[in-house]
């Protein structure tokens, strides 16, 4: 049964989390590929839990990677999108030919001013903009920028995500995964809560 809107769960680690996502018709899986991370999901991992999914894309998130880094990456991981967060490596991603995530984060009402012009920016070179905040005062405007945005980017609400109907109306939303506690015991907290409730009756 789908969902009634598109969603990616970044920062998946283990098979638990893959699976379960996979079922609940998620769209998009993230795994991090920065090796000086502690969420880092090596080739050998990545391999043997996507082996085990079907008809789900999947996302390298290469936040802290060069250029060279990322197309390092490419050769290793079969990644149907490139997640990246730094506005100067857009343009070389872009010519890698893989769609691209980029990840904005609005922490201050100059980053917010500046939104308009990053999304239009970003309109042809990006297939989404994943936008995160922890500034709670800055959480309305920043639905009415995603809910009332019309151009070609599909924008992913990131941030003051709580169960609530209401989430269907956003485009998209992404939440992140926890680590396992124990190999094939995990609590899926408020991820299986939100997917429960934006389930297509």
């Amino acid at each position: 049964m789908a969902l009634k809107t598109f969603v990616k769960i970044s920062n998946v680690s283990n098979l638990s989390d893959a699976r379960y996502c996979a079922g609940m018709m998620v769209d998009i899986l993230g795994f991090n590929i920065d090796s000086s991370t502690d969420t880092f999901v090596s080739e050998g991992d990545f391999g043997e839990i996507t082996d085990w999914l079907a008809g789900i894309k999947f996302a390298g998130e290469f936040h802290n990677a060069t250029i060279e880094q990322i197309k390092e990456g490419l050769k290793l991981y079969a990644v149907d999108f490139i997640e990246i967060s730094n506005m100067d490596l857009v343009e070389a991603t872009h010519l890698l030919g893989k769609p691209i995530i980029f990840r904005l984060s609005i922490e201050s009402e100059n980053e917010l001013s500046n939104l308009k012009s990053n999304l239009s920016y970003l309109d042809e070179l990006a297939s989404m903009v994943l936008i995160k905040s922890s500034i709670e005062e800055l959480y309305k405007e920043l639905d009415n920028q995603i809910c009332f945005y019309n151009g070609n980017l599909r924008l992913l609400k990131g941030y003051g995500i709580e169960a609530d109907e209401k989430l269907a109306k956003y485009p998209g939303l992404e939440m992140e995964a926890d680590p396992e506690e124990r190999p094939g015991y995990k609590d899926y907290g408020q991820i299986m809560d939100i997917l429960e409730l934006i389930e297509d009756d």
